[in-house]
């Protein structure tokens, strides 16, 4: 599999799958898992992403690692303080949206949280998001 194309665009593991690649920004999202279900959340904030379910995350902030920001977006979204040393990273993926044209890296972290049932889990979303089905 090289190139993978999706609505809007396409991404792919290696950049030199995508011609010209050059990154304008990075995103770090975390897969987290808690008694065996996966954390979504529902987009309130982007006109193009408004309504959509997707995993907590963010853009890295200047001089930020993909690992600061994904816990420092994670504590932001849902008031949920991952530990550095539990956040595992899985893979970054070269991502080009076709219009705007727009190429940047996007930073895939997991956790699984201890064993605890979600409703141990206060999850407070703040004003990006509408809406979570865990809990």
């Amino acid at each position: 599999m090289k190139v993978v194309l999706f609505k809007g665009g396409k991404f792919a593991f290696d950049p030199l799958y995508i011609e010209g690649f050059n990154p304008t920004k990075s995103i770090a999202i975390c897969y987290i898992v808690c008694n065996g279900k996966v954390l979504l959340l529902k987009k309130n904030d982007v006109p193009t992403v408004a309504g959509r379910w997707c995993m907590p995350g963010g853009k890295l902030e200047k001089n930020e690692t993909p690992l600061q920001a994904v816990v420092r977006e994670i504590k932001e979204e849902t008031d949920i303080l991952l530990l550095p040393e539990a956040t595992n990273f899985i893979q970054t993926i070269c991502i080009r949206i076709f219009n705007p044209k727009q190429d940047y890296l996007l930073h895939l972290f997991k956790v699984v949280l201890p064993k605890a049932q979600p409703s141990d889990y206060t999850i407070l979303l703040n004003h990006e998001h509408t809406d979570l089905p865990m809990g």
